[in-house]
């Protein structure tokens, strides 16, 4: 077995090679591990249980505004660990940016763009990393106010979000980097019809979504053909399972998701990057869970 320069393992077969799909976690692991507050000592700690459970990549996150100066002045000390251990980062999560897609006030270009040139001044420290990734949130809006019936009111919230995504865009794009967003249910991004409408009007090949499963799942989306209307645009993916009725973070094989339809459906509309699974437990449930998760997709793997 050998490894290619992007962090895929290789297994060689006479004169073809078969390219075993990679496998990483979500940050949810630490914040599983350390909770909500986890340091970057807790999260190099971590990447060794991360390593140790067989696998081969990992999403650095800074989770909340004031984990920012930490980031700036010790992230090589997570990427040190994580290469020493043979780990890829995949995406760099912005956790904390989601409050600048939070409500309308927030909808301006020019809001979090220095918040945002810092995280990415950070991510040049993980040089395979290319995505940066921002959640968008659950949209605060005042249902009782009259902008909530008025049209020209959401006509407005609409072009200030299709100019702030473009300015950040850009922005990502000019540091060599591509942008993708988190949709979590209830956000003014909304489903991912709307999204594909956005990035088309957007018209960036830089733009594009986490593909976050348990969301999706959770907002009724039919999920296992969701590749198909992303195809091209999705940029990396959190992985978990719920049971369709709560956006909770079960293992994969736990929840309701088809799992064998969707994954085939992935490698059908040609995405080839990690796939990085996302629960949330407690900390003594952490191996048991995860190794659970990376066994069940592990199952499905295509052989050559």
């Amino acid at each position: 077995m050998t490894v290619r320069t992007d962090g895929k393992p290789v297994a060689r077969r006479g004169a073809f090679e078969e390219v075993s799909q990679m496998i990483g976690v979500s940050p949810a692991f630490m914040v599983s591990l350390y909770g909500p507050g986890f340091s970057i000592g807790n999260f190099c700690e971590g990447l060794k249980l991360v390593r140790k459970l067989g696998f081969s990549a990992y999403q650095p996150e800074i989770l909340v505004g004031t984990a920012l100066t930490e980031w700036a002045q010790d992230a090589r000390s997570v990427h040190r660990t994580a290469s020493d251990l043979g780990l890829v980062p995949t995406q760099f999560v912005a956790h904390f940016i989601l409050e600048e897609f939070s409500n309308p006030e927030k909808l301006n270009p020019r809001s979090g763009i220095g918040e945002l040139h810092q995280v990415l001044d950070i991510v040049q420290g993980f040089p395979p990393c290319r995505v940066l990734t921002i959640p968008a949130s659950t949209f605060g809006v005042d249902w009782n106010s009259p902008e909530a019936t008025d049209f020209r009111w959401w006509q407005a919230v609409h072009q200030r979000l299709a100019e702030k995504i473009g300015r950040y865009v850009e922005v990502v794009a000019e540091a060599g980097m591509k942008l993708a967003f988190e949709i979590l249910p209830f956000s003014v991004i909304g489903g991912i019809g709307r999204f594909v409408n956005l990035c088309n009007e957007i018209g960036s090949p830089a733009l594009g979504i986490n593909f976050d499963t348990g969301h999706a799942w959770a907002c009724r989306e039919l999920v296992p053909l969701l590749p198909f209307e992303l195809q091209g645009r999705i940029f990396g993916t959190h992985l978990g399972d719920n049971m369709g009725t709560e956006n909770i973070k079960l293992a994969p094989g736990k929840g309701t998701i088809p799992w064998k339809p969707l994954l085939a459906n992935l490698a059908g509309a040609g995405y080839d990057g990690s796939r990085d699974i996302e629960i949330g437990c407690r900390p003594d449930q952490v191996v048991e869970q995860y190794g659970f998760g990376l066994n069940y997709l592990q199952s499905f793997e295509i052989k050559g």
